[in-house]
């Protein structure tokens, strides 16, 4: 006896497993995308951080000598000398944003700030300062790095 081919019955078996396994995957994979781009917009703002920290050292003042809304206008500033190549737009292609000034004579303060996935600012919640991270929307939520440490940030494992 020759066999031709699958039945119809067994088709559509396979196609309900390959459904599925696609509704499992496919949510994880558009998360695990985007915390992939989160931790990379993380860590480029601790390298911004790192290089401004070190030209404040270096001259007792911010970089860009005042309050700077765009972060690429610090390249003159920090690049190349304190960090190889300014990164200006986060890992979603957002254009982040600088802050500084002084609190007193002495206290000088910066922060530089991604507004997320959904490129909004969303005023962040100063008590809440770190949040945690259970849906794709909360990628929208800003990041804050001041001062050496994230002041609003998701909490990750």
């Amino acid at each position: 006896m020759k066999r031709k081919g699958f039945t119809l019955i067994e088709l559509l078996i396979v196609i309900a497993i390959i459904g599925i396994v696609a509704a499992i995957a496919i949510p994880n994979l558009l998360t695990a995308l985007q915390k992939s781009k989160l931790k990379a917009t993380m860590g480029d703002m601790k390298s911004i951080g790192s290089a401004i920290e070190s030209y404040m050292t270096d001259n007792y003042m911010a970089p860009g000598g005042g309050s700077i809304s765009n972060i690429a206008d610090l390249s003159g500033d920090l690049a190349p000398f304190y960090i190889k190549q300014l990164p200006a737009r986060d890992s979603w292609n957002g254009m982040m944003r600088y802050e500084s000034g002084s609190v007193g004579p002495d206290q000088l303060f910066y922060s530089v700030i991604s507004y997320g996935r959904d490129k909004l600012d969303s005023g962040m919640n100063i008590n809440n300062s770190n949040y945690v991270i259970t849906s794709l929307p909360d990628f929208n939520n800003d990041i804050c790095f001041s001062n050496g440490i994230f002041t609003y940030a998701p909490r990750i494992k």
